[in-house]
């Protein structure tokens, strides 16, 4: 018998509801696409995104309305949002290249490399003829030759780079890779005429004006250089980078008064805006100290006493001078009743940062939700929400917040920096690398992210691609000490000796107590390297009887006294010391350390003891006291000395610490977990905190909400060469 099919009548209900709900999206979704782009013809572009996200909404499958969005966005300069449609796009649609060609182009210009790779090379087999594809596949056959070091392989995309520029001189991708061409076959004359080719084409794009910076620095025409900076700020007058580079320079001259001629020109030729004239305020705390600061705002807020902006940096002044209660009373007054508005977010925002280095983060956190419920893409409090994000272990939150932060301020360092550290806190290092070297370009190379990107080369061991990012920093700033130093100590482990001794001297040179010891520093790692016993002790020596409050210096002398086997010699520089100060607890711990060495561990113990009581906040009597009572097996002993200091400072690290391994080892492991949640919660970047609290929680529990946790924590662990590290993640 034949069945009959029908529908159950609630069914067909709801089947007939469903498909003309389903037919009333698609239409709304083509009204919605047809009125873009009657706004797009009548230049209304802020209105027609709006219409093309309500196409979007109604239909996902919508390729014109879509393809348009992304192209809107694009033209916008909203790259990062740009990308994410075309990527839409090209899911859905594979053989379209009105997708393919502008994704590989936006990608290979945010040096999203693989990702360019392979939207390009399916363009290519799509339509293997078409000019732009041509184009966009000779820069990836460049940067492959690059990679591969086959300079042969450069020629033809070279020669198309030519071509295309023949026909669009603006095409920034065809002038960086000539640039970039000249310069890696060191033919650096005329890397520089093809940077000021490109700039008469291109006037506003800042990437050529900062490789315009480097060629300049690489060829010592300093001159060139500051009048190559100051057309930079001329052209790029709000770019804070730009000044930084500006400012430096100047420094780098001594030239402070003209620095702070140009900063006040500035804020004339902008007719006294606050935030121009806060700038001087803010050169003049750097240069020159807090008093001049003081005067500086003193006759700012005279000529403008209800100016919010000058009370407000005169409460941030005093709250770097200790006078932390007081700031945040007159900054919480200035926002009592004030009506939401950019300018009270920047003041929330300035109030959230003193309570955060005062200890209140739960006040700081309240501040910054309270901004981005008003103005939700404010980029400074996008900023500090992603941050604890990180810090809270989600960091693929944070990306997606940074990501809506970058959409403000593409070109914002900070940002890109901090992407950098989201992925590296997931364990991502490659997506890391790659955020960190763009926080790099962006910043023009400014030397604090430079250092960090090259701090983070060092531990995956790639001195020569830390030793460049550094390079190209010092063409910048040759002076800065912290790259100075870091360089320093990249060609320490390179045992490149004689580059080193260069630094040294530049060190030297610049007459700066900070400089001066990291010269002694690496100066007495040169020695020691080279083995040359006698003369480190020589040199270190010499530093004691020229600086009697250099203590670094002389532990360094006692400890190197000790190896040499010179322990009569130690005891009696150091007794002789301690005769002049005999309650300088420096001078004591360097003894009880030579004690130890004696083992006179009993007379060692007996100073610690002392040294504790008498600063409860010093760590280092703490963490030698746990050692001699942990091999000793003193566990009771123990206990008293870490439930004194946790008495004397409830927030302090290391007693918790001390009293977490304790926990261990008496096998109280949930006491352990608890311990290791405490101190991970309170310093998330710290990897032995998180090793340990994974490692504990998977070993000693297995259920899933545990297990997910401890997943969660390690996932950080994944690409570090620790061995340990590796363990605890597997």
């Amino acid at each position: 018998m034949l069945r009959r099919l029908f529908f159950p009548p609630l069914l067909a209900v709801f089947t007939l509801f469903f498909l003309a709900a389903c037919e009333d999206s698609e239409e709304r979704a083509e009204r919605h696409y047809q009125t873009a782009l009657e706004l797009l013809a009548d230049d209304d572009v802020e209105r027609a995104l709006v219409e093309l996200q309500n196409v979007i909404k109604f239909d996902a499958a919508h390729k014109k309305g879509r393809l348009l969005y992304a192209q809107t966005l694009q033209k916008q300069g909203r790259s990062q949002e740009a990308v994410s449609q075309f990527l839409r796009v090209a899911e859905q649609h594979p053989n379209l290249l009105d997708a393919r060609l502008p994704l590989t182009r936006m990608l290979l210009e945010l040096n999203e490399w693989e990702e360019a790779l392979r939207h390009g090379r399916a363009a290519q087999k799509l339509a293997p003829q078409n000019t732009e594809v041509v184009f966009l596949n000779a820069v990836l056959d460049y940067r492959e030759g690059i990679q591969s070091g086959d300079m042969f392989a450069l020629d033809t995309p070279l020669e198309v780079s030519k071509a295309k520029l023949a026909v669009s001189s603006t095409d920034r991708l065809a002038w960086r890779l000539m640039i970039d061409h000249a310069v890696t076959t060191g033919n650096s004359r005329l890397a520089l005429q093809n940077v000021e080719n490109a700039l008469t084409h291109l006037p506003e794009e800042f990437v050529f004006y900062v490789i315009r910076l480097q060629l300049l620095s690489a060829q010592n025409d300093f001159q060139a250089y500051g009048a190559a900076l100051q057309d930079m700020t001329s052209r790029f007058p709000e770019d804070m980078q730009t000044r930084a580079m500006l400012l430096a320079w100047y420094k780098e001259q001594g030239d402070t008064a003209g620095a702070e001629a140009f900063l006040r020109k500035l804020a004339t030729d902008r007719e006294a805006d606050p935030v121009d004239n806060l700038r001087v305020v803010d050169f003049l705390h750097r240069t020159h100290g807090s008093d001049s600061a003081h005067v500086e705002l003193d006759r700012l807020i005279s000529e403008a006493p209800e100016n919010i902006m000058y009370l407000a940096t005169r409460a941030a002044l005093d709250f770097e001078e200790g006078k932390t209660d007081a700031a945040i009373a007159v900054m919480k007054d200035l926002l009592d009743g004030a009506a939401g508005s950019e300018k009270t977010a920047n003041l929330n925002i300035t109030l959230a940062r003193m309570l955060v280095s005062s200890g209140d983060v739960p006040g700081a956190k309240a501040l910054i939700k309270e901004v981005l419920l008003d103005t939700q893409h404010n980029a400074e409090a996008l900023k500090m929400h992603a941050v604890w994000q990180i810090e809270d272990g989600r960091s693929e939150e944070a990306i997606l917040t940074l990501r809506t932060a970058q959409a403000r301020a593409p070109r914002d360092p900070e940002i890109m920096y901090l992407i950098g550290w989201a992925h590296e806190r997931s364990g991502a290092r490659e997506l890391a690398a790659e955020r960190y070297a763009l926080a790099v370009e962006a910043s023009g190379s400014a030397p604090r992210v430079s250092v960090h990107y090259a701090d983070f080369l060092l531990q995956d061991n790639r001195l020569d691609a830390a030793e460049g990012v550094l390079e190209k920093a010092l063409s910048i700033a040759p002076g800065n000490i912290n790259l100075l130093t870091a360089m320093a100590d990249i060609q320490l482990r390179k045992q490149n000796w004689g580059r080193v001794w260069r630094l040294i001297w530049k060190l030297r040179a610049q007459e700066d107590p900070l400089a001066t010891a990291a010269a002694d520093r690496i100066e007495s790692a040169v020695l020691l390297q080279q083995h040359d016993t006698e003369d480190a002790i020589a040199f270190l020596g010499g530093l004691v009887k020229t600086d009697e409050k250099d203590t670094a210096a002389l532990s360094a002398l006692i400890t190197l006294l000790v190896q040499n086997n010179e322990i009569d010699s130690a005891r009696t520089i150091l007794d002789e010391r301690l005769q002049q100060e005999p309650e300088n607890p420096d001078l004591r711990l360097i003894r009880a350390r030579l004690h130890m060495a004696e083992g006179e561990t009993e007379q060692a113990e007996k100073t610690y003891r002392v040294l504790l009581e008498e600063v409860p906040d010093d760590v280092l009597p703490l963490r030698q006291l746990n050692r001699i009572l942990v091999l000793q097996g003193r566990e009771d002993d123990l206990s008293e000395i870490i439930d004194a200091a946790l008495a004397a400072r409830p927030d302090a690290i290391l007693p918790k610490l001390l009293r977490a391994e304790q926990l261990e080892r008496r096998k109280d492991f949930e006491g352990a977990i608890s311990l290791y949640e405490d101190l991970y919660a309170e310093n998330t970047s710290n990897l032995i905190f998180a090793n340990n609290l994974a490692s504990l929680i998977s070993t000693h529990r297995d259920d899933e909400e545990s297990l997910a946790r401890a997943y969660t924590v390690a996932k950080r662990l994944r690409e570090s060469d620790v061995a340990a590290f590796q363990d605890t993640y597997g």
